[in-house]
């Protein structure tokens, strides 16, 4: 009942509309039923002003129904989700819209029927308006359903056809009510023709609707309750008693069509729910199968550069090697290393280094084959698996142009960078049989081409896998070796070019193998980088140099600075300025007595040397960047480093006698050095035409095996004695004139 009012109400709004075509057509629908009935009907005033209300509330709902729901839903009206409810609802549209033409029919045809019957007692006019009007309002609802079937609207909005189908009923209803009150006036109202009629058509419609609930109460309530308040209003008890009857019957259909409709939604519920439940587990097989490829690609490629990363790699490894063994063909092993990533990531950021690792992976998928496999193992380095029925010398032809491509500069942030690479490669199975002893061999190779200079290839050798197993056996001998002392502290003098007195000392590494002999000082650094022993390594040479330091403070030359050399591999490995600090404060050594000399290319790796380095500078510690000119650096450069002195690598050296173009690039380093306040070591001076050479460029401080070799710590100190009495002395006799920052070297 609420839902019906609820309905009128809403209906009774749209009538009251301002539009003009309603304003239009329902006057027209007043005058016409004015004329044809009313004016005529013997009818009281009240019949009259009812059939007035019924014809403004179907003009006003046709027209409604016809342009609001024939043009404006068609055109702004959007597609709803489908969910279970929705097409339960659209089911329940389904099943009204097939029972809606046999019900209507059946409408028409007992209409028809109780104007026969009522002919001879009603009056004619009355019959004849009456059973018209429903004729024409029933095939106007058989029209609106089939329209709004066939455009769709049902298919979008069943609920909303759903309540205009209530709707329809409830005029419907209204129109059967005015009959039975027609009938009513004319004295028949208790006949058996009524009572068949009226019983009839409610039994109909509950048996039809089956699916919605609305339907049925909406189209016997009107017509039930004048029924029910005409026997009510009767003198004789049965009439009572058959109201009485009417009233339980109307409760009793109104529950049987609720319990019908829980019925036909439960079910067509279970229906669409056991299709969504497969339709989900198909969904989710498919979306299972999709992440299950998704993670399988995730798992075998490199997020950045969608190359095959480390796992895929290994599993297309033991592949390669399957097929070689069968004979299928021979097998290839390359690591690529980028030479100046780090100098691209630090200056420009992780952003362009990511694009420059994209370029560089892009380069070589258009360098190999399909046959062949490119991983990225991580940050800058490479690999690829090369495969050829028959390898020959193919390998490397692919290596030196792997290292020709990548040569090749490359746009980041609208300048031109150039990183290139160094490769090493070994071969199956005369390098190695198995995956590790292939990848230590390929690694062997490529770290000879970088010592050779970078941007090269490298194949391995038979000599590579001795100098593999010497360095292992320096590494293993290394611990006993520092702990027994036996890590020897040399020194080479650095001298004033003008005064030739002796200003620094250079401490180097010596050792002393009991089978190997004297071993080469990269070589054990080498090899205590390989065993992380760099710390306990570096920490046994500087503490060599802090005790020469107290000697020279005792012997009243504490104006001698002694530089340490730091492997650019050192730093980020442990806190090199840190260890430096604990060995000062332990030997009480002032930090102005030390220099630490590094390759440029630790100077220019802020994400490793940085710290390390600003922490040196603040305690006071000098600086030195050295090898200069054979690295990263160039003389621009220079001026965004925080530094105390250059040493000039020797291979400027060695022809600075007779090459003009060295001795003018010389001095050209000399003279930037002295605007940027620092100081220039020259290093590899053999001859005395170098020293003279270099002396009159203004190079401040000199060392080489023209001056001393390395030595001992008691003959160094019995050289600095000796040359404190044989190098020339000032005019004023004293050495106040020379600039301390001569002596950092």
């Amino acid at each position: 009942m609420p839902d019906i009012y609820r309905y009128i109400r809403l209906y009774s709004r749209l009538i009251l509309d301002k539009n003009r075509l309603n304003l239009c057509i329902i006057p027209s629908i007043h005058k016409f039923i004015h004329q044809t009935i009313c004016i005529s009907s013997p009818l009281p005033p009240a019949g009259k002003i009812f059939f007035m209300f019924l014809a403004a509330y179907w003009g006003g709902l046709v027209v409604r129904i016809i342009f609001r729901h024939g043009e404006q839903v068609a055109r702004t009206m959007s597609r709803q989700s489908q969910t279970i409810e929705s097409l339960v609802m659209r089911d329940q549209l389904s099943a009204v819209h097939h029972a809606l033409f046999t019900t209507l029919i059946s409408n028409v045809f007992v209409s028809f029927c109780l104007t026969f019957m009522m002919w001879p007692s009603v009056d004619h006019r009355f019959l004849l308006a009456w059973v018209g009007s429903n004729a024409v309002y029933n095939a106007i609802r058989i029209s609106l359903a089939s329209y709004w079937w066939r455009s769709g609207t049902s298919e979008r909005h069943p609920d909303r056809v759903l309540r205009y189908l209530t709707i329809g009923a409830f005029f419907s209803g209204l129109s059967w009510t005015v009959g039975l009150i027609g009938i009513a006036i004319a004295g028949q109202a208790y006949t058996i023709a009524t009572g068949l009629a009226f019983c009839g058509i409610t039994a109909g419609a509950v048996i039809e609707s089956r699916a919605h609930r609305g339907v049925v109460p909406a189209f016997v309530l009107p017509s039930n309750l004048v029924l029910i308040l005409l026997y009510a209003s009767a003198d004789l008890i049965a009439s009572r008693v058959i109201a009485m009857n009417l009233l339980l019957l109307f409760v009793m259909m109104v529950r049987s069509t609720s319990k019908t409709e829980r019925h036909f939604k439960d079910s067509t519920r279970l229906k669409y729910e056991a299709t969504h439940l497969a339709e989900s587990l198909q969904a989710a097989n498919v979306v299972a199968t999709q992440a299950v490829h998704r993670l399988e690609y995730v798992a075998n490629h490199d997020h950045l550069t969608g190359l095959a990363n480390r796992v895929a790699y290994q599993k297309a490894f033991d592949q390669f090697l399957t097929r070689s063994s069968s004979g299928e063909g021979d097998v290839t092993v390359m690591l690529i290393d980028l030479d100046h990533f780090k100098e691209i990531n630090d200056t420009l950021g992780h952003a362009e280094g990511d694009e420059a690792l994209i370029e560089v992976a892009r380069r070589l998928n258009s360098l190999l084959t399909p046959d062949d496999l490119i991983a990225r193992l991580g940050g800058d380095e490479f690999a690829a698996l090369i495969f050829r029925p028959r390898m020959e010398a193919e390998d490397e032809a692919i290596a030196a142009t792997i290292v020709d491509r990548l040569r090749e500069p490359f746009r980041l942030s609208d300048r031109a960078w150039q990183a290139g690479a160094s490769v090493g490669f070994a071969r199956f199975p005369k390098d190695g049989a198995t995956m590790k002893d292939l990848q230590v061999c390929a690694d062997i190779a490529l770290y000879h081409a970088k010592s050779a200079g970078r941007s090269t290839w490298c194949a391995f050798s038979d000599d590579m896998r001795r100098e593999t197993v010497t360095r292992q056996r320096i590494g293993r001998d290394l611990t006993l070796a520092v702990d027994e002392g036996r890590i020897e502290v040399w020194f080479q003098p650095q001298v004033d070019s003008r005064t030739g007195k002796v200003c620094g000392l250079e401490a180097l590494l010596r050792w002393k193998h009991h089978e190997l002999g004297w071993l080469s000082p990269p070589d054990v650094v080498k090899a205590a980088a390989a065993t992380r022993q760099s710390e306990r390594l570096t920490r046994a040479v500087f503490q060599g140099v802090c005790r020469m330091a107290q000697v020279l403070a005792q012997l009243g030359r504490p104006d001698i600075v002694v530089s340490l050399n730091v492997s650019p591999d050192e730093f980020g490995t442990y806190r090199v300025a840190d260890m430096i600090a604990e060995e000062l404060t332990t030997h009480r050594i002032a930090p102005t007595s030390i220099a630490v000399e590094i390759t440029e290319e630790a100077v220019y790796s802020t994400e490793r040397g940085g710290d390390d380095l600003a922490a040196l500078r603040r305690m006071g510690v000098r600086i030195i960047v050295d090898d200069f000119g054979v690295a990263y650096s160039s003389i621009g450069s220079l001026r965004t480093i925080n530094f105390d002195g250059i040493k000039i690598d020797k291979s400027f050296i060695q022809d600075v006698g007779g090459d003009h173009k060295d001795r003018r690039l010389t001095g050209a380093i000399f003279a930037f050095a002295q605007s940027l306040g620092v100081d220039v070591v020259a290093e590899g001076i053999e001859t005395k035409a170098q020293a003279e050479i270099l002396t009159g460029l203004g190079c401040p401080v000199l060392q080489g095996y023209y001056f001393a070799r390395p030595m001992p710590q008691t003959q160094t100190l019995a050289w600095i004695t000796q040359n404190a009495i044989t190098a020339p002395i000032t005019a004023t006799g004293t050495t106040e004139n020379y600039p301390s920052i001569r002596a950092i070297a």
